[in-house]
């Protein structure tokens, strides 16, 4: 029998200018869930979850998220097993961002 536990992250954590979050290991953590928080918005931000791929020792974009208003939204990635996580604002004209990812760690 198998037992499963969430991984809970902050990968951004109020930002107020462009540039990458601390990037996270999570390679015992699949089936993630992103959750994108806005404040302050008008005209809004560009926020990519990014991960990390080893074998080109490069960071690639696998959702972007154009924020346009406060709240918050929900990314869902059934699929994604990866070696290091991060969020990234690639382009800002005002508001405050957070990301916060919720991941299933099984063991055996």
């Amino acid at each position: 029998m198998s037992l499963q536990a969430l991984e809970k992250i902050t990968l951004l954590d109020g930002a107020t200018t462009t540039g990458a979050g601390s990037a996270s290991n999570v390679q015992r953590s699949k089936g993630w869930t992103f959750t994108i928080v806005s404040t302050a918005v008008t005209a809004g931000a560009t926020v990519d979850i990014e991960y990390y791929l080893s074998e080109s020792g490069a960071w690639h974009v696998f959702h972007s998220e154009s924020v346009t208003a406060d709240g918050s939204v929900t990314i869902r990635d059934d699929h994604g097993h990866y070696e290091k996580l991060r969020a990234n604002v690639s382009s800002r004209t005002d508001g405050t961002y957070s990301v916060y990812a919720l991941g299933t760690v099984q063991s055996v």
